[in-house]
């Protein structure tokens, strides 16, 4: 696996997005099973191929699943919070959680908590380790771009189109920031937490687990106000880092040499 990764990175990393994408979506297309059992097996085969992606190829640490040993890594990641979790949260707080049943609530925060996890250790450790020899900025647009792409699967399931369009955009501008965080810090935690955070948030508030609900005129003001500074502080921190090519066998660990 290790070979097919170096050899055709780009091939190696859509096949691990689209492996991905399956391995969450199969259980919504099986006859008779309730949205609770849906979710479920969604989140268990996703685990299942994120964990056995990092095992198999020996990319846990490479990939930033390491010890937090500062609480000053986390400060790279503060302005992504700022983007992405205070507006679900604002959200949340103002109109009030739409999701009052305990078990509910209790089963969104295991989905999310292992949707975060799930998306993190695909896209910001394998996919991204995958493409990281052909430079910095142009694995973090790659990467994005297949991480927002794997997206538009909730069309399958009956999501609205305006609001997937919305999400895609969402989702790349998320996956541009987050790379340039990670190879900054070199420590994928942080990340995990912002992204389980806004979800679970957004998901508290709207009470949609598929994202069907039609996106109002407020939250596309608010897209567009998000892009401009998620876009230049996502070039600033890759400019900090830097754009040179960076070795297999030390991806990570290279490209934070750069600062």
């Amino acid at each position: 696996m290790k070979v097919f990764a170096a050899r055709y990175p780009f091939l190696f990393a859509a096949t691990v997005s689209l492996t991905g994408m399956l391995s969450v979506l199969w259980p919504l297309f099986v006859p008779g099973l309730s949205t609770t059992a849906q979710i479920l097996l969604a989140r268990a085969s996703g685990l299942v191929v994120a964990v056995g992606l990092l095992t198999t190829l020996h990319w846990w640490r490479e990939a930033g699943f390491v010890e937090l040993t500062s609480w000053r890594v986390t400060l790279p990641y503060l302005p992504l919070a700022g983007l992405w979790v205070l507006p679900a949260l604002s959200s949340l707080i103002m109109g009030g959680a739409r999701v009052t049943d305990l078990g509910m609530i209790l089963l969104g925060c295991a989905s999310y908590l292992a949707g975060a996890f799930i998306e993190e250790a695909i896209f910001r450790g394998v996919v991204l380790r995958a493409l990281l020899p052909s430079g910095l900025l142009r694995a973090n647009l790659l990467a994005a771009t297949l991480f927002a792409t794997v997206h538009l699967a909730g069309l399958a399931a009956g999501a609205d189109p305006t609001a997937a369009a919305a999400q895609w955009a969402y989702a790349w501008l998320f996956g541009f920031t987050a790379v340039a965080a990670l190879a900054y810090t070199r420590n994928i935690w942080p990340l995990v937490a912002i992204h389980f955070l806004a979800n679970y948030c957004g998901y508290l508030a709207s009470g949609d687990f598929l994202n069907t609900t039609a996106v109002t005129l407020s939250q596309i003001l608010m897209a567009m106000i998000i892009v401009i500074p998620a876009t230049l502080y996502g070039f600033w921190l890759v400019h900090r880092v830097g754009r040179r090519q960076v070795e297999p066998a030390s991806a990570h660990t290279s490209a934070a040499r750069q600062l």
